[in-house]
């Protein structure tokens, strides 16, 4: 992305099309082609958890990618740069020292964004590995029929969590407004 944003800035238009492609698809048709696209020989990945996370990595891409660029596009990115080679550093160095600590805000915005749209997910939780390796989702989907109190008390201790995570967000983040 930093290429794309400092090599190649006219990309970046189709770089936002091609981001947003997992959201095109549904997820019951995008979990139908995966499933046959991975149970051929060379790589079995059906009814693994590998399928599940490269499935969730396409699915936080854009979230990712959003956050990033609109933070590089707020911390103009080339007279940064620009600025760290005047002082006599490389690019790749001025990416590492310069840009990278002021993209803090954007990671932790694309992080936040993912956890919370993940933790949601259970289309492709359920279609792609079904009951074999059980995620959050499919566990709470599996005991709606159950007891009443426990599912109560773990939907609770879920939104704790999340809350908590919420929380720590904001603990960490100095520039509170």
């Amino acid at each position: 992305m930093f290429v794309i944003a400092y090599y190649f800035p006219r990309l970046d238009a189709v770089m936002n099309v091609l981001i947003l492609m997992p959201f095109a698809v549904p997820p019951v048709v995008s979990s139908v082609g995966l499933l046959q696209l991975y149970s051929s020989s060379p790589l079995m990945l059906t009814g693994t958890p590998w399928i599940l996370i490269g499935c969730y990595f396409t699915i936080a891409l854009p979230f990712i990618y959003r956050a990033l660029a609109n933070n590089m596009q707020a911390i103009n990115l080339k007279e940064l740069i620009d600025a760290a080679q005047l002082l006599g550093a490389s690019t790749w160095q001025a990416a590492l020292w310069v840009v990278l600590p002021n993209l803090r805000k954007g990671m932790l915005i694309a992080v936040l964004l993912s956890f919370s749209f993940l933790i949601g997910e259970f289309v492709f939780a359920n279609l792609l590995v079904g009951n074999r390796y059980e995620t959050l989702q499919v566990y709470l989907f599996n005991m709606r029929n159950g007891s009443g109190h426990f599912t109560s008390a773990l939907v609770i201790s879920y939104f704790f969590v999340v809350l908590l995570v919420t929380w720590l967000a904001n603990a960490l983040n100095p520039e509170r407004g």
